[in-house]
């Protein structure tokens, strides 16, 4: 386990640079003059979700006050600065992850909580869930010609070579988004090798393309040897191959490479304080430059991780060594001291997100934060695995809709609801479903309905969205 080590949150011990030029980020401060609002359209242009995992302390997620005049309490207080921006949501339910029969806690929220699909079959050595995640719909529609149509980035977590396969994004059934969890893997995969020159990188583009060629002709003399179900396994293979083609071909553009440095001995597995302002400056200015209008945020490191960055926010430790295993045990033992400090900084995390995009300008010279949908929700909204009354976040560009507002559907007061060892098992008054129509729409889609079709997923968009 590494030490704990003097931090601001954003590490202020290595600055970034942009083309070149020195540039210390304020991500974690807030803002104190935002550009005026640009009126972009009736749709956003663009969306970005960010999720947490393990949770949040119920009571600590749930504003205080009327539906127009509310206090951001406690976790909530780093995007007061934003409130105005803000939806914010009490009382969704996941009733997918409830349909299911087989698999733990964990997979049945995780493979739901975007998708609002229960797991395909029934059957614990097959866990995939019966359809995409909303993210990826939206994608099919919006991505156009960008070079990347979605990008994904994961902070922690191991891999290989720098990658995370997902349990909560999919494009597909059998089909886990994978996510880049390494920031120079990323920088390097998105805006290619800043040490190549237009010439050589124009024949390594070539080269790829000649084996990608190579690689889709094998795979048509294959086809007529499947079987059905085989077929169509192929097949998504070969529109990712011809996709990946396509951005190979078309090369990079001239977006600003970003350039950075990180502290000695820096490890992009546990380092999530660094990881995550990288991460976010990766994000935005790649979408920035419309190399991908869906973008994905996903902070892993949600098991055994003792965030030592927090500790002297904390006066020590996060969760006692000799008493807690890991993070895990200590969320799942209600609520104890300490968890509160993670939660709060993963709303940092947001706000800052929010700022990045608020100081920056696409490629049609408007605000980020005008035309982008950004959405934050966790799986729980109690390490006591509760799948119901999830909290979210929506900010920015909020279709047709207005900021400044909280939507309550929690059944009963959030402290009260809480302490019932019964909560998580009692239904609010709004789905996840709900919530991810009322996105597709928001987008300009007609859709009437999003995920399982089941009694107990109430069809349409949110109410009062």
């Amino acid at each position: 386990m590494k030490t704990a080590r003097s931090s601001s949150l954003w590490s202020r011990r290595r600055a970034l640079q942009l083309g070149g030029g020195l540039l210390s980020l304020p991500l974690l401060q807030g803002l104190t003059a935002r550009p005026a609002r640009a009126a972009i359209g009736a749709s956003p242009k663009r969306l970005i979700v960010l999720h947490t995992g393990q949770g949040c302390v119920l009571p600590m997620h749930t504003p205080v006050g009327t539906a127009s005049s509310f206090s951001l309490t406690d976790c909530l207080e780093p995007l007061s600065h934003l409130q105005d921006r803000l939806v914010v949501i009490s009382g969704l339910d996941n009733r997918a992850a409830s349909i299911n029969s087989v698999g733990n806690a964990h997979q049945q929220a995780n493979l739901s909580v975007f998708t609002g699909q229960p797991f395909a079959v029934q059957d614990t050595s097959r866990l995939t869930p019966a359809g995409p995640s909303f993210e990826q719909v939206l994608t099919e529609r919006i991505a156009g010609d960008t070079p990347f149509g979605r990008i994904d980035l994961a902070v922690g977590a191991g891999g290989a070579a720098g990658f995370y396969t997902t349990d909560r994004f999919y494009a597909g059934t059998n089909d886990p988004i994978v996510s880049m969890n390494d920031p120079f893997v990323a920088l390097t995969r998105i805006f290619g090798d800043g040490g190549v020159s237009p010439a050589d990188a124009w024949a390594l583009r070539a080269r790829r393309a000649s084996v990608l060629d190579a690689v889709s002709d094998q795979l048509r003399l294959l086809r007529p040897r499947l079987d059905a179900e085989a077929k169509l396994r192929l097949d998504a293979h070969a529109d990712k191959l011809q996709a990946l083609e396509a951005r190979v071909i078309a090369g990079l553009g001239e977006c600003a490479r970003p350039s950075f440095l990180t502290p000695a001995g820096y490890d992009y597995s546990y380092d999530d304080d660094v990881s995550v302002e990288l991460m976010v400056d990766i994000l935005v200015s790649a979408m920035s430059c419309d190399y991908a209008r869906v973008g994905t945020l996903e902070l892993t490191n949600t098991h055994d991780h003792a965030f030592p960055w927090l500790w002297a926010e904390n006066g020590g430790p996060i969760f006692e060594a000799a008493v807690w295993d890991n993070w895990h045990a200590l969320v799942h033992a209600d609520y104890q001291p300490g968890m509160e400090v993670v939660y709060r900084w993963y709303m940092r995390v947001l706000a800052a997100l929010l700022d990045r995009l608020a100081e920056t300008e696409d490629a049609d010279g408007d605000n980020m934060l005008d035309g982008t949908l950004v959405v934050w929700m966790p799986e729980f909204s109690s390490g006591r695995h509760w799948v119901r009354n999830l909290p979210a976040v929506l900010a920015g560009h909020l279709g047709a809709g207005v900021g400044g507002r909280w939507l309550d559907f929690l059944p009963l007061p959030a402290d009260e609801l809480h302490a019932r060892p019964d909560g998580g098992y009692i239904d609010g008054g709004a789905t996840t479903q709900q919530l991810f129509t009322s996105i597709l729409q928001m987008f300009g889609g007609s859709d009437a309905h999003f995920g399982v079709d089941d009694p107990s997923a109430p069809p349409g968009p949110l109410p009062g969205l």
